[in-house]
């Protein structure tokens, strides 16, 4: 077994693994190639290609999450800062743009030429929008990548391609806005403006904020930011 050392090389991995017939052969290899894998970035990477194409995409994910946060409930109680998502329905929402983004990782590398067009909020828009489709998109493309299908894979770049423009948000006229409240809120916060703008509805209530009560934009914003954090912080900890 030869060791990943880096991005491209993963990529290389994850098309040999969907080449396998079957989908048990696939979570076991990707596994072996995950614990071979000597980069932390080419690790994240596979591990979630995993999830994005083989186990279950966000649904999968959603779980994972959940059972992480059910596990640190239990370990500590006394010190619970991060409340259940049933309770905390904002923390579900940044839950869930955080792992979209994470999944637009797998077409910004599969798709080079799509990473130098698009934010990554801009491609999780697109996986929120129809997941299951984009999801086959990205196997057919990976596949091709693998096996050298230059008219495979480049059908599929422009679908994936299409589905962005799809999913591009009404209120893009706003975005400086919208950024500019991102960075007074949360100075140096990288995900902030990603998490926030993956969602019309929380993307509006912000820009409408700030036209009437800018405090309680700024508020809402160091809301998410927060539960960035906590989510953040949870990973790390489960590693």
């Amino acid at each position: 077994m030869i060791y990943i050392r880096s991005k491209a090389e993963a990529l290389d991995a994850v098309a040999a693994v969907l080449a396998l017939p079957e989908r048990r052969q696939q979570i076991v290899q990707l596994t072996v190639r995950v614990a071979m894998c000597l980069d932390p970035e080419a690790r994240r990477f596979l591990a979630d290609c995993q999830a994005g194409l083989i186990e279950g995409g966000l649904e999968y994910m959603k779980k994972r999450r959940h059972d992480l946060l059910a596990s640190r409930q239990e370990e500590a109680p006394e010190a619970i800062v991060i409340v259940d998502s049933s309770e905390d329905q904002l923390l579900e929402q940044v839950g869930v743009a955080l792992d979209a983004l994470r999944l637009s990782e797998i077409v910004r590398q599969v798709f080079p030429a799509v990473r130098e067009r698009h934010d990554p909020w801009e491609i999780a828009r697109a996986f929120l929008a129809d997941e299951a489709e984009l999801r086959k998109v990205m196997i057919e493309a990976v596949r091709a990548h693998g096996a050298g299908n230059s008219e495979v894979y480049e059908r599929a770049r422009q679908d994936v391609q299409r589905r962005i423009a799809a999913a591009a948000p009404p209120w893009v006229d706003d975005l400086s806005l919208l950024a500019k409240a991102c960075e007074v809120a949360s100075p140096g916060e990288p995900q902030l403006l990603a998490v926030v703008a993956v969602d019309d509805m929380r993307a509006k209530l912000v820009i409408d904020l700030l036209q009437t009560s800018k405090a309680e934009a700024l508020e809402y914003l160091r809301g998410v930011t927060t539960r960035i954090e906590q989510l953040r912080r949870l990973e790390a900890e489960s590693k």
